[in-house]
């Protein structure tokens, strides 16, 4: 039972998508607005989403961006929060099936609506709470996947930074090779014996870190959803 999925703004997918693709609205199916930032929306209107497209619990769901994007890993982080067993991310997205010859069609893929069951998987996700109470943690890693600039005017007491964008070949618009990955998270500490929290601005970018640390297999890895604009808000909390 595979369904693709395409988060990409709507304008797209009416333009063109691969044949049977169910398209997502981010901020609405996924986002929720609390004192004015953004942060994951309840799970269960997450859920209601995912039955609304015929999606369950044993579906492969197949997600593609417009290439390897944010759009399509916060979707597989979010899918991986709701305990979702096999979620992938189509590499290279839309440009790649274009380029590859896929098929393309504008119609409106029609769906039978399913119940999709709860399963949380509270070990991919992290809150202030949870870092305020693990900062003193030896194997912690936080990274801050902002841009150099961004992370230099405030950031989270022991991050280290390194862009989500490094992870990303600019010339093919897809993941680097494993060796690359591994090489650069390496040199800055981000090893696999560590529990890495990734974190950006509002959980995007640090959505992206989090599929590229899943694709090299380590083991522990949480985005913070809430990131910057969450730990900012929040009272009594450190920034370096």
């Amino acid at each position: 039972d595979a369904r693709v999925t395409d988060p990409r703004l709507p304008v797209g997918y009416r333009v063109g998508h691969i044949p049977g693709a169910q398209p997502f609205d981010i901020s609405r199916d996924f986002f929720t607005m609390v004192n004015r930032r953004r942060e994951i929306a309840p799970p269960e209107q997450i859920a209601h989403a995912l039955s609304a497209r015929g999606i369950t619990n044993d579906s492969v769901v197949i997600i593609y961006d417009e290439w390897t994007g944010t759009l399509a890993t916060f979707t597989y982080w979010a899918l991986k929060y709701l305990g979702h067993r096999d979620a992938r991310i189509l590499h290279g997205g839309w440009a790649a099936w274009k380029k590859s010859g896929g098929a393309v069609t504008a119609d409106a893929a029609q769906v039978t609506a399913t119940e999709y069951k709860l399963q949380l998987n509270l070990a991919v996700r992290a809150t202030a709470e949870w870092i305020q109470s693990n900062l003193a943690r030896a194997d912690l890693f936080l990274l801050d996947t902002r841009s150099e600039g961004e992370f230099f005017s405030g950031h989270i007491p022991g991050a280290v930074n390194l862009a989500h964008d490094a992870n990303i070949d600019p010339m093919t618009q897809t993941f680097r090779d494993a060796k690359t990955l591994r090489a650069q998270l390496e040199a800055i500490g981000a090893t696999p014996d560590k529990e890495i929290v990734a974190y950006c601005a509002s959980g995007a970018r640090s959505s992206l870190m989090f599929t590229a640390l899943e694709l090299l297999g380590y083991p522990r890895v949480r985005n913070y959803d809430g990131s910057m604009m969450d730990w900012a808000q929040a009272r009594g909390l450190a920034v370096e």
